[in-house]
């Protein structure tokens, strides 16, 4: 009976230990099972993100081919050509910040120096040269308006009359990651007479000039003002611009009555003595005059840069006598 009851317990023993390996066995296969479909979302998860990624990579991309249009514009007088990129929204065109205060501080200098007018030129134009311009371009300047200078602006264009100057077209030089550090200007410039109220085309011109700005320069409160940012202007040459459209008739020109007579006779000849005024007319004798120049008789414009007379300079700044032969240029010297 021993025996029996021992070998029973034995049996229930092992019986025990195969159902709880069989149990251990169900909760293993469970626990893969739920162990491999966690691993199977987050695969599937990770894919649709590069899925959609990807998808949102070519949406970035597309057009991957972009046709852009182009206008070419030809001057049919010079026969310059200048390239322009069509863009839908002519009305939204960005500028940064730099460029904008280059433009402003570039067109403000190149009005000061090359305009005259002896009731202002005190006033602005002296002051606004000496802030902006390096000693070299200074000089330049001072030399221009010295009174050794026969070609002065004041001996030239007097009280009565005014040089005024129109910008045309400004081209930085530098950009794209790099500071601007010098610019190509073209303007034109008129006489203004304030007896007859009159402008009459001068000439064109184009500036070539390099700057850089000046953070630690020193200087006095009213030159501060005129230059707050330190835009020093360290070369400057101006030249005829030949590339320029022929000049039109002076503002508010009386047509002579002979020109009538003259569609109304064949054969009949008139000249009219206002268009040796217009830049590229031939006088009266085939001797074609220069541009910007006056007929004989008349007060020569070989130079139109701002005037300042000896009597208007500011104390404390010596004059500076011109060196070598006057330049008919722009009438300073020693350049």
């Amino acid at each position: 009976m021993l025996r029996k009851k021992v070998s029973e317990k034995d049996g229930s023993a092992q019986v025990g230990a195969a159902v709880q390996k069989a149990v251990n066995y169900e909760v293993s296969i469970a626990d893969l099972a739920r162990r491999s479909e966690k691993r199977a979302w987050i695969v599937a998860t990770l894919s649709m993100v590069v899925t959609v990624m990807t998808a949102g990579g070519y949406y970035y991309m597309l057009p991957l081919k972009e046709k852009v249009p182009y206008l070419v514009m030809a001057d049919a007088y010079s026969g310059t050509s200048t390239i322009a990129k069509l863009e839908a929204n002519f009305g939204g065109r960005t500028i940064t910040t730099s460029e904008a205060l280059a433009r402003s501080n570039i067109a403000r200098f190149i009005i000061a120096r090359e305009s005259f007018d002896l009731s202002i030129i005190g006033q602005r134009d002296w002051n606004t040269v000496s802030a902006m311009g390096t000693t070299n371009v200074v000089n330049e300047y001072r030399a221009l308006h010295s009174s050794n200078n026969p070609l002065r602006p004041l001996n030239t264009y007097g009280k009565l009359r005014a040089v005024r100057v129109n910008i045309l077209s400004i081209t930085l030089i530098g950009g794209k990651g790099q500071p601007y550090k010098g610019a190509t200007v073209r303007f034109q410039r008129t006489v203004y007479d304030k007896n007859s109220t009159l402008s009459t085309l001068l000439d064109n011109k184009i500036a070539t000039m390099g700057f850089v700005y000046q953070d630690n320069l020193e200087m006095s409160d009213s030159l501060r003002v005129e230059n707050p940012l330190g835009f020093r202007v360290t070369d400057y040459r101006v030249d005829n611009d030949y590339s320029s459209l022929p000049a039109a008739p002076a503002a508010g020109a009386v047509i002579n009555a002979q020109h009538q007579a003259a569609a109304q006779q064949p054969g009949t000849s008139v000249v009219d003595p206002n268009a040796a005024n217009v830049s590229g007319a031939v006088p009266q004798g085939g001797v074609p005059l220069q541009q910007g120049a006056l007929p004989q008789g008349g007060v020569p414009q070989q130079q139109a840069q701002p005037a300042f007379p000896d009597q208007m300079q500011p104390p404390g700044l010596p004059a500076i006598q011109p060196q070598g032969t006057p330049n008919n240029v722009n009438g300073a010297s020693g350049r």
